[in-house]
């Protein structure tokens, strides 16, 4: 697996790179570098499915953005990333309630603090992306820490959280 993240205010877009199924689908500044640096880490025949899921010819990749924070990840098997920048003006109590099971609840109940929401919610969106299903559709019905055939890791930068997983 190889992981990538930046500022995308230290960066800037260049177009020239960047093949016209790329092209066509970008629309907004963190698109476009994100699939610039899929392009610089190797990745080849990069381009979109109907559900806007990014696909590579050569390996699996995905990418995640929030606020300025672009993150993107490759590998030789189904991976996802998300990140997120940690809200802590949000009541995310209710948000867990409902979406969080068995020891996802167990483990924000113990340290309900913003830190622990996101690292849990990345850790869900991630695996939600290898799936290909979206957040409502699949989160209410798993809980990240039973899942065996996977590999997570998770990074909190500055006021961000990271996760990526990666199917074993």
């Amino acid at each position: 697996m190889e992981l990538y993240y930046f500022n995308i205010n230290e960066k800037e877009v260049n177009k020239e790179k960047l093949p016209e199924t790329v092209l066509s689908h970008c629309k907004k500044k963190e698109s476009f570098l994100a699939a610039e640096a899929l392009i610089n880490m190797g990745v080849d025949g990069l381009h979109y499915n109907e559900k806007k899921k990014p696909l590579a010819d050569n390996c699996f990749v995905s990418i995640s953005h929030s606020g300025n924070m672009v993150a993107v990840c490759k590998s030789q098997k189904p991976i996802g990333i998300d990140i997120e920048k940690i809200d802590k003006s949000r009541s995310l109590e209710k948000i867990a309630n409902r979406f969080y099971h068995g020891k996802e609840l167990e483990l924000f109940n113990k340290n309900p603090t913003a830190e622990t929401f996101f690292e849990i919610w990345t850790l869900k969106e991630a695996y939600s992306k290898i799936s290909g299903e979206g957040v409502g559709e699949v989160f209410e019905g798993f809980d990240v820490f039973s899942l065996s055939d996977y590999n997570f890791k998770t990074e909190k930068i500055d006021e961000y959280m990271l996760s990526v997983c990666e199917k074993t």
